[in-house]
């Protein structure tokens, strides 16, 4: 005769505890490419450079599909707390950039491969009542990063470059960096940026030059495409006050304020930045299905 055996299930009161994880999201952000929409992959680095007036330096946590994530833990949690005992500002301040060669720590110019254009965020934790941020997903932010001087153009693509100088002539010229431009279709009266229809966006990197990629937007309907385009290109440069350190590129990036939402034009990077002086509209003949560059005297500023 066989004997059954009954066998309790285990409860937690049966287990041992082998580890304790608690990790707390204070910021992640998801880069995509301002074109395709689609996640960056190539590889990124994301650094933390201060919460609010207070220097702080941390690497961003690489995740899946190049998510840049930051713990609530350590330096960082005692830094978030104190602005918020003070009632002083929580914004993380980050810099977001390539590198061609891993092994160089931080940003050079040399090693920037220019498949993106840098740029630099202040985003703003939302936190709870007790100050810490909530584990949910409202401190994940989208943010966009535009194409680069090296970005791989499609076929048949219709783009634009340009590199923007000031000086009084081509041969004393120097770069400006991290201008913005704004491809806009021309209207029928006179030059008007805040009435013109928006068809595309570019970053200057910090050599001045910029490369902006036209969609079907700046196509008119048809059936046929169009021998040429008119198009208006608006040029804006960053406050004069402003110097470039070649020793420290990123310190002149705008520092462009996302606040607490998790997309916004700020983060898309469609927004120009605040203090940045609008230039003399440039109207343009464009071929599609091409690359052309712009003259250097048409945006060599004095």
């Amino acid at each position: 005769m066989t004997e059954l055996i009954s066998v309790r299930p285990l409860a937690l009161e049966d287990t041992i505890p082998a580890d304790r994880i608690g990790h707390r999201l204070a910021m992640g952000v998801q880069f995509a490419d301002a074109l395709s929409r689609l996640p960056v992959f190539a590889p990124l680095t994301c650094d933390l450079e201060a919460i609010g007036s207070r220097p702080c330096s941390r690497r961003c946590e690489i995740h899946n599909l190049g998510r840049q994530a930051l713990r609530h833990a350590g330096r960082l949690a005692k830094l978030l707390a104190r602005a918020v005992a003070l009632g002083q500002s929580t914004a993380f301040s980050l810099r977001v950039y390539g590198r061609r060669n891993p092994a160089v720590d931080g940003y050079l110019t040399d090693n920037d491969p220019r498949l993106y254009v840098p740029r630099r965020l202040a985003l703003t934790p939302v936190l709870g009542a007790d100050g810490i941020p909530p584990a949910s997903r409202d401190n994940i932010r989208n943010a966009w990063l535009w194409p680069g001087a090296a970005y791989p153009l499609p076929a048949r693509a219709t783009a634009l470059r340009g590199r923007i100088r000031k000086g009084l002539s081509l041969d004393q010229a120097v770069d400006v960096p991290w201008a913005r431009v704004v491809v806009t279709r021309p209207g029928s009266g006179a030059a008007d940026f805040t009435t013109e229809a928006k068809l595309a966006w570019g970053h200057g990197d910090d050599r001045g030059e910029f490369l902006v990629l036209l969609g079907a937007e700046a196509v008119p309907g048809g059936v046929s495409l169009p021998a040429s385009l008119s198009l208006r290109l608006w040029v804006f440069l960053p406050p004069p006050a402003v110097s470039f350190d070649p020793a420290d590129p990123l310190a002149s990036l705008p520092l462009e304020d996302g606040g607490t939402a998790p997309s916004n034009d700020a983060l898309r990077g469609t927004a120009i930045p605040p203090g940045y002086v609008q230039q003399a509209a440039i109207d343009l003949t464009v071929k599609p299905g091409g690359s052309q560059s712009i003259a250097e005297a048409t945006l060599l500023y004095g």
